[in-house]
């Protein structure tokens, strides 16, 4: 009887894969668990008490660190997300009017925009405020 709960619990364990929320996994690994007293012919109640036990300690102490490495809250922001709130130079004076300028930010130059459309001389520090298309609007620092 006791390969009826590993069988179980290993299908669980492949439809957490279908199913995203870190939940059906720990059915799974406490079926497989449960296996272990129901192979020695342990009585149903300590089969029924190790399950439950199991999937206590599973769901409310293991599952939390799962969800906090694979949710993506602690994600690093990647390209254009991540130049917001960086700083720069202006290498092209920007000018709100005439819809010219340039910024660089690291090592790239991008082209810029003023976040009050004043005009922002060459040299001058600027900080990413957001990104426009492909332009970044800055404001003077």
């Amino acid at each position: 009887m006791w390969w009826v709960f590993v069988v179980l619990g290993i299908v669980l364990m492949i439809l957490e894969i279908i199913t995203p929320g870190f939940i059906i996994m720990w059915f799974g690994v406490s079926f497989i668990i449960a296996a272990i007293p129901a192979y020695f012919h342990a009585p149903f109640a300590v089969v029924l008490s190790t399950f439950t036990l199991a999937l206590l300690l599973l769901t409310v102490f293991v599952r939390r660190i799962f969800v906090g490495k694979f949710s993506g809250k602690n994600r690093t922001d990647t390209n254009t997300a991540a130049l917001i709130g960086e700083q720069g130079v202006i290498t092209e004076t920007v000018d709100g009017v005439h819809a010219t300028g340039k910024v660089r930010v690291h090592s790239e130059i991008w082209s810029a925009l003023s976040d009050t459309g004043a005009i922002i001389p060459v040299g001058m520090q600027v900080r990413v405020l957001r990104v426009e298309g492909v332009k970044l609007v800055v404001e003077q620092r």
